[in-house]
């Protein structure tokens, strides 16, 4: 008997195999243009077809077929012309994976310490980017206050100016700096989000030392799919959403667009600034932290071919925010506006040439205005009101050729950024500045041993030129303009062992360099000065760890994982924010810095419909400055310690789920004077699908404690939503 259990995606590389000893088939998919997608085996007969959609109709001419090939194959392996009576057979199509093209990381191949976030894990919920991706190992986010203020991410104990974020690709790390705002990357848009710690992929044009998190946005499928979501919570939370995909055949369209806001009027016990007088604390609302962001993400593809294809995209992103004032007056009107476009053109070309390359050829601009108002004087130093237009160009190449034994991946990438700063108060404004950038870089995987290890070393080329020209002085006069040239020689190599089908291990090191942004080098905004004599940082991580997984078919204990990774970087120059005593930041190069750590993790199913995961990272982040004062402390920003622990039971329609993250040890500033209380966290939810409508209750930091990641920012207590997502 064969039976189909759903439909497979349409133009994908299926394997169908059988087990002359086991009398089983199975059907999975194989990338495209792998050079195992036209072998034979002997022993266990296997083929490889494309199937274009199959449905219930016409799958009896498919068993037809299928039957025959399990005959021919049984003929094959036995080589024996004697009659075989077959056991049932059962053919079962596997959940279909993430969309893969060209230019993308191969997750079974790369020796990279990666996580991989699905939408399906996060669908129909409030939360935010950063909210999502801070549950993974050796994951860090400082948030500046409630939903939709400033988040940024940290890896391994990088700084967010450390971590390159990418989308599709492209990176979002302009040459203004600051680290990536995760607030202002809609979750509406993503399809999945790659976590890779440490040492990055060639895949990727630019690498640094704590690793690259790379936003898959979301990818046309066949047929058409519609939906609608809204959601309402506390603080005067409100989410509306909506998708359309619509692939009748070759054409195709998909448009995402969403509405998030929130008045962010939690309370909490404000000091006044005067930590041991307590004398003067008071309970009070968050004055001007509120915000609206509006999003929408357009695409249109064509399939010339099974090989050629061509996409372009474009996104639209608008947000108005509120900055509290210091302490928290209400009268303060300071805001920061954000307006950010981003347009591609990406064409796919696959085997290609009688070497049968694969390449993905991109091209892209993207256009970014940051509005600062704070004419009151209320957050920075003195009156200003100031814009900052940043433009951007990239145009990137990524080929591979795949053989028995290799997978060969070449890209090289060419950026102009242009960072245009305006002072609205003044009849003269600074210089535009400019950088340009070109790189290369080469990766390959050696397989080896039957694909038992893989062996992946890579270089990369960067050289860059600065038109630096926007620098003020402290007084507000124009600094000399400065031209700088450099280039760096990035090598990396990684290895991939699997002993045994339940065991991975992992090892890798890199060196890597990162240049000072425009933000670090001119400063001009809020509390922050520049300095124009930065150097860049140079340094190099380590890391090696194993990973083993059993699966099961007792119900009881159906699978579990556990890992552990041990990592190491140490960096030259590194540049940190060194405060004066008037609060007064600015950028400094410090003679180094040491930091090292332990990830773990763990993930069990059991009792059929339930499942339990828990992480740990446990880092050491030493600064080694020639600055006695500060060396041997810790580096400011940093938890020593993280721990999370999630249960998630499954029933029928309904999902429930429970976790508790706590993050301990962190010091506000480089001389280690000012501590922050330790998080702890217990957040649950509930899920129900109806039919087309799927429901989610979340409720966030149960038990309504305080914290700041930034000193000075509190973020909001206890919190409640309710989304509700309808599928046509």
């Amino acid at each position: 008997m064969i039976r189909e259990s759903e439909d497979l995606p349409e133009m994908q590389n299926i394997k169908v195999s059988y087990s002359a000893d086991r009398g089983t088939a199975k059907i999975s998919r194989i990338k495209k243009g792998h050079p195992r997608s036209d072998s034979f085996r002997s022993g266990d007969f296997f083929c490889i077809m494309k199937i274009k959609n199959i449905k219930s109709d016409n799958f009896l001419l498919f068993q037809i077929v299928f039957f025959v090939l399990l005959n021919l194959g049984n003929g094959y392996a036995r080589a024996e012309n004697q009659p075989v009576m077959l056991d049932t057979v059962v053919v079962t199509a596997e959940k279909p994976e993430l969309p893969f093209k060209t230019g993308d990381v191969d997750m079974e191949q790369t020796p990279v310490h990666v996580s991989v976030i699905k939408r399906e894990q996060f669908e129909g919920k409030t939360e935010n980017l950063s909210e999502i991706i801070e549950k993974e190992a050796g994951v860090q986010i400082r948030q500046s206050g409630g939903l939709g203020s400033f988040s940024t991410v940290s890896l391994r104990g990088a700084s967010s100016e450390q971590v390159m974020v990418f989308m599709d690709g492209i990176l979002l790390n302009d040459a203004s700096g600051g680290g990536v705002d995760l607030s202002n990357i809609s979750l509406s848009d993503v399809e999945a989000i790659e976590i890779y710690r440490g040492v990055t992929p060639v895949n990727f044009g630019k690498a640094s030392v704590g690793g690259a998190v790379n936003i898959r946005t979301r990818r046309s499928g066949q047929g058409t799919n519609t939906s609608v979501s809204a959601g309402y919570g506390s603080f005067g939370m409100n989410k509306f959403s909506g998708f359309l995909n619509h692939k009748p055949g070759k054409w195709d369209c998909l448009i995402s667009a969403d509405y998030l806001s929130s008045d962010n009027d939690f309370e909490f016990v404000n000091d006044n600034s005067t930590q041991w007088n307590t004398a003067d604390d008071r309970t009070e609302e968050r004055n001007n932290a509120q915000f609206d962001q509006k999003n929408i993400l357009a695409k249109l593809g064509y399939d010339f071919s099974d090989d050629v294809r061509l996409d372009f995209s474009d996104q639209w992103f608008s947000k108005d925010q509120g900055l509290p004032g210091w302490n928290n007056s209400d009268k303060t009107a300071t805001s920061f506006d954000t307006e950010r476009n981003i347009a591609t053109l990406n064409l796919i070309t696959n085997n290609l040439g009688p070497y049968h390359f694969n390449i993905n050829t991109r091209a892209n601009y993207s256009r970014q205005e940051e509005e600062y108002d704070d004419r009151g004087g209320h957050v920075g130093l003195g009156e200003q009101h100031s814009k900052y237009i940043t433009s951007h160009y990239d145009a990137g190449v990524f080929l591979e050729w795949l053989t028995e034994h290799n997978m060969l991946s070449f890209t090289s990438e060419l950026r102009h950024e242009a960072y245009d700063p305006r002072d609205l108060l003044k009849a003269q404004n600074p210089k535009e500045s400019r950088r340009n950038v070109f790189s290369i870089g080469l990766q390959n995987s050696f397989i080896l041993f039957d694909g038992k290890l893989i062996l992946t070393p890579a270089l990369r080329y960067t050289f860059l030129r600065d038109e630096l020209k926007a620098g003020i002085s402290i007084w507000g006069a124009s600094l000399d303009e400065k031209t700088k040239d450099e280039d760096n020689f990035s090598p990396q190599i990684g290895l991939k062992y699997c002993p045994a089908n339940w065991l991975t291990i992992k090892a890798n090191a890199a060196r890597y360099a990162r240049e000072p942004s425009f933000f670090e080098l001119f400063g001009d905004r809020g509390f922050f000065t520049g300095n124009m004599e930065l150097e860049s940082e140079k340094g190099s991580n380590f890391d090696m760890g194993f990973e083993i997984s059993r699966n099961s078919d007792d119900e009881r204990l159906k699978r579990i994982s556990f890992s552990l990774t041990g990592f190491l970087s140490d960096t030259d120059d590194l540049i940190t924010r060194s405060y004066n005593s008037r609060g007064i930041g600015k950028s400094v190069n410090i003679s180094s810095s040491c930091i090292k750590g332990i990830e773990a993790e763990f993930s069990m199913e059991f009792l059929t419909y339930c499942r339990l995961i828990a992480n740990a990272s446990w880092q050491d982040t030493e600064n080694q400055s020639e600055i006695p004062a500060f060396d041997g402390k810790k580096l400011p920003g940093r938890f020593e310690k993280s721990y999370l622990t999630r249960i998630e039971a499954r029933y029928g329609d309904f999902k429930l789920y429970a976790e508790y993250l706590a993050e301990k040890d962190l010091y506000y500033d480089t001389a280690n004077l000012l501590e922050a209380e330790d998080k702890e966290e217990v957040n649950a939810g509930i899920s129900w699908l109806f039919r087309s409508a799927l429901l989610t209750f979340e409720a966030e930091n149960i038990g309504d404690n305080q914290y700041e990641d930034f000193n000075g920012y509190p973020l909001p207590g206890r919190s409640y939503s309710l989304t509700v997502k309808y599928s046509f």
